[in-house]
């Protein structure tokens, strides 16, 4: 097995044998609890339009995403991991669109498997990887197009275990990172992270410091027709 994180995500091919998306605040971390409150499928999109196109398809679907950290206007849900609650999706295919998320998620498709990470599914991350004998591309969603510490943060701390396996100093570095981080994690967000800084000041502290919990949930969202199902 062989370890390449992406410190932006880009286009895969099928040279790659596990994709591992990456967008700590918040897609895949909003994805990760969207299963576990008992949704059937997230299924990403890349434009509003294209999630309105869904709904009028398929009326049942839940729609859900940002635009500028914020919930898309007659959109049923934003992109805060806390309100996806069971009562609320279980059962339900939701339709989601977000900045940076999402779009990783799409160019991830031509890998042999797709799967989200979040510090919320860790543990399950790092126990794919390493059941994955072949190639393994981290794609870190970034923020605007720029590097996201976040993300690389846990790209590191999945690829910390495998540290032998890094095919590049991209992955090297993204190791290191996670090592230097010896404070508490969602501190670290807070103290360091550009994009998480911006979460709290328009009204999501909640979310960062929910999106810092490690091992919260034992499951792993797998790529299915075209969306997330619980692996």
């Amino acid at each position: 097995m062989k370890i390449k994180v992406n410190f932006l995500p880009v286009e895969l091919s099928g040279e790659v044998d596990l994709a591992v998306v990456v967008d700590v605040l918040r897609a895949t971390s909003t994805i990760v609890t969207a299963l576990h409150a008992g949704a059937s499928r997230v299924m990403p999109v890349e434009t509003v339009e294209e999630a309105f196109a869904t709904k009028r398809r398929e009326p049942r679907v839940l729609l859900a995403g940002e635009r500028g950290g914020h919930m898309i206007p007659r959109f049923d849900l934003g992109n805060s991991p806390l309100d996806f609650t069971e009562e609320l999706v279980r059962g339900r295919e939701i339709v989601m669109t977000t900045t940076n998320g999402t779009p990783a998620a799409l160019r991830s498709k031509g890998a042999g498997k797709i799967v989200a990470a979040s510090f919320l599914n860790l543990a399950r991350v790092i126990e794919e990887i390493g059941n994955e004998p072949g190639m393994v591309a981290i794609q870190c969603a970034g923020s605007g197009g720029q590097f996201s510490m976040e993300d690389v943060l846990l790209a590191g701390a999945a690829a910390s275990v495998f540290e032998d396996r890094l095919l590049d100093d991209a992955s090297r570095a993204a190791v290191f990172l996670f090592r230097s981080a010896n404070v508490p994690l969602d501190r670290f967000l807070v103290d360091h992270c550009e994009h998480a800084k911006k979460l709290s000041s328009i009204g999501y502290f909640e979310d960062v410091a929910f999106c810092a919990k490690i091992n919260m949930y034992d499951l792993l969202p797998v790529w299915r027709e075209n969306g997330f199902v619980r692996g």
